[in-house]
């Protein structure tokens, strides 16, 4: 605004000149001589290539061709104002009085160039260039007893450049049509048009206090922008510093001009995201260090409406982004995309399109997100409670709580983007309903009950084909007493037809569990088990989740009365899981009932092996009783038997000795 403000009351300086010169001077001495006092006012060279033609009535003023006012000698890029024409329009009043206040300033075509050094340096910095002190005549507006204003100031057809050679940036309107005005006190104005890097806008804005906003001081303001789909407003204060602290309002229907301004793209929205309308309003300030905070604010995407305090910092790599997002509802992109995105699976298995985890790195964040409910993708959940951490590619969903079809669902997720694309789950569903559950996520509402589910899994890759054929983990499910509707699994065991519908044609369990390892993409259990009531179900076997094949086992073991005896069907679910094929396994039959026949003759051949042995012992005890004269029956143990014999035997070799010996019977 400085540099404004004194280019202004230079040119204020070149209308007295010019007039006060009229009658003395020829036009080409009036245009060095005030070009030459512009140049010594401004500290910047200053032409004028082109006649200067003063008027004297109705107003005093004067009209010069071919301004030019230089920018600094480092400035490659050209001068800081190069214009067509400027007319000036001066009161008498004013000339008389001392208080210089122009009626009205016309630049016409002007090119105006504004650049930032790499190392900070400005080119429309004047301060210490006015010639004061050098015998110059002093700048107007520098003392005390003069003031300045000006009534209109109007730029037909000009030329804005903003050159940012340490952030690489530039910032380019052209076809600029604007009036200002700046009078010696109250308010100054502006009203305009521009096209801004091909984006055309419109503008007004009235500013409180302009001379404090020279001196660096804060200025009330009020703004307003429109653009070809949109609208946006700011109402509260404004400095240079750059700093500003007050409402904003967005309303759009389309962000793409506005992003043009800044040399972005506008990205594809997706569905409920903004792609119809996307609208912000709250409390926002710009510190003078380049932090932005929002407070209060709200923001729209298309219905989803959200409630946002935010802090944005610029970090040494990225911006750093901290706050809370809360609402009641939000919707979440409907993956209309799908696999085309290179995220989903197909008719022949998952995408290999690379995903794309540039994104992670846009930003570093902190958020905590709370909202009464999230949907998308066809599910519902709510309320959610979690805190998402971005650090440097590397997502992390700390999730509090999430309802969940009437149960609560908690744990971990990370995304990682640091040196391609893994992902980590830990997870825990616990009371969950599963009927509306597996309505939602498989189409199918056959399952009544409630139920848990553990999970803990790890994948590496940067396709979903490869993430899917990674997964290393484990995790276990229980469902409480349910029924599967439609399906009357016992009676089509006990009656052997297949296409059996029974009597409200419901299978009734008490509960389901099951544990399971995941390793190279493919999921292995051996421990299902269904109880109910008429039976159970076991089943056992692998789902290859890289192939999206399966091959399961299930057996049902159905009692048929009351005296305990039992059918059991083993049934095989094989092949593609989109479409399998569910048959009899009557080879596992078969081997089971061989398996069975093999130990009912290995018991018969045992229990003929121990009667045989019973016999023999039987017939063994009989001619020992007979020869050694013993009393041994089948409850004589071992050890008893044997020192029975053992002293039978030593009686009778006593008796021999002495019978030897004469001394005998």
């Amino acid at each position: 605004m400085r540099w404004l403000v004194r280019v202004l009351g230079g040119l204020a300086l070149l209308a007295i000149l010019s007039v006060g010169a009229l009658v003395a001077l020829p036009s080409e001495r009036i245009a060095s001589l005030a070009a030459d006092r512009l140049g010594t006012a401004l500290g910047r060279e200053v032409t004028l290539a082109g006649s200067v033609r003063p008027t004297l009535w109705p107003h005093l003023g004067v009209r010069a061709e071919g301004l030019r006012v230089g920018n600094p000698a480092w400035v490659n890029e050209g001068p800081l104002i190069a214009a067509e024409a400027l007319s000036v329009r001066v009161p008498w009043a004013s000339v008389f009085s001392g208080d210089i206040q122009i009626d009205e300033v016309t630049l016409v075509a002007p090119e105006i160039t504004l650049v930032r050094s790499a190392d900070g340096q400005v080119s429309w910095d004047m301060a210490g260039t006015s010639g004061a002190g050098t015998g110059g005549p002093e700048p107007v507006g520098a003392g005390e007893s003069r003031q300045f204003g000006i009534t209109a100031a109007e730029i037909t057809g000009g030329t804005f450049t903003y050159i940012d050679q340490a952030a690489d940036q530039s910032l380019r309107i052209s076809e600029l049509d604007a009036r200002l005005g700046l009078p010696s006190s109250g308010p100054a104005t502006i009203e305009g048009s521009a096209e801004v890097n091909g984006t055309a806008l419109n503008v007004s804005a009235t500013l409180a206090a302009p001379h404090a906003l020279a001196e660096g001081a804060l200025s009330p303001i009020v703004a307003a922008l429109d653009w070809q789909g949109g609208a946006g407003s700011f109402d509260g204060t404004f400095g240079l510093a750059p700093a500003l602290d007050g409402t904003l309002e967005v309303e759009a229907s389309d962000l793409g001009p506005l992003l043009a301004i800044l040399g972005a793209a506008m990205p594809e929205l997706p569905q409920g995201y903004g792609r119809e309308r996307l609208a912000l309003a709250g409390q926002v300030t710009l510190a003078n260090e380049g932090s932005v905070h929002l407070r209060g604010a709200r923001l729209t995407l298309d219905e989803t409406e959200l409630e946002l305090d935010l802090d944005i910092t610029q970090g040494a790599e990225r911006p750093m982004i901290r706050g809370t997002v809360s609402g009641a509802r939000l919707s979440l992109p409907d993956g209309e995309n799908g696999a085309g995105g290179g995220t989903g699976a197909t008719g022949e298995g998952w995408s290999r399109t690379p995903i794309d985890v540039s994104g992670l790195f846009a930003a570093d964040a902190e958020i905590a997100l709370a909202v009464q409910q999230i949907e998308g993708a066809g599910v519902t959940l709510g309320p959610v409670d979690l805190r998402a951490t971005l650090d440097r590619g590397r997502l992390v969903l700390d999730i509090e709580r999430i309802g969940a079809y009437g149960g609560v669902l908690a744990g971990e997720a990370v995304v990682n983007g640091r040196g391609g694309l893994s992902v980590r789950s830990d997870l825990l569903f616990a009371g969950v309903d599963l009927n509306p559950l597996l309505t939602d996520l498989a189409d199918y509402d056959r399952l009544e009950g409630t139920g848990s589910m553990s999970l803990q899994v790890l994948g590496v890759g940067n396709d979903m084909a490869t993430l899917m054929t990674s997964l290393e983990g484990e995790a276990d499910f229980a469902f409480g007493s349910g029924a599967i509707r439609g399906l009357d699994l016992a009676g089509m065991i006990r009656n052997f037809d297949a296409s059996y519908r029974g009597e409200g044609a419901r299978t009734v369990y008490d509960r389901v569990s099951a544990n399971l390892t995941i390793a190279g993409g493919v999921v292995s259990n051996d421990d299902l088990l269904l109880e109910a009531p008429w039976g159970e179900v076991a089943g056992e076997g692998t789902v290859n989740l890289g192939a999206q094949t399966l091959s399961y086992r299930l057996t049902p073991e159905v009692m048929r009365g009351e005296d305990g005896a039992s059918i059991r069907v083993p049934i095989l679910i094989s092949g593609a899981w989109s479409n399998p094929t569910i048959r009899p396994d009557l080879e596992f039959l078969a081997e089971q009932e061989l398996a069975e026949q093999r130990e009912r003759l290995e018991a018969e051949a045992r229990a003929r092996l121990d009667e045989e042995a019973g016999r023999l012992e039987e017939e063994a005890r009989t001619r020992a009783n007979e020869l050694l004269g013993t009393q041994f029956d089948a409850d004589t143990t071992g050890d008893e038997a044997r020192d029975e014999i053992e002293q039978r035997l030593r009686e009778e070799a006593e008796q021999q000795l002495l019978r030897l010996l004469g001394r005998g019977d």
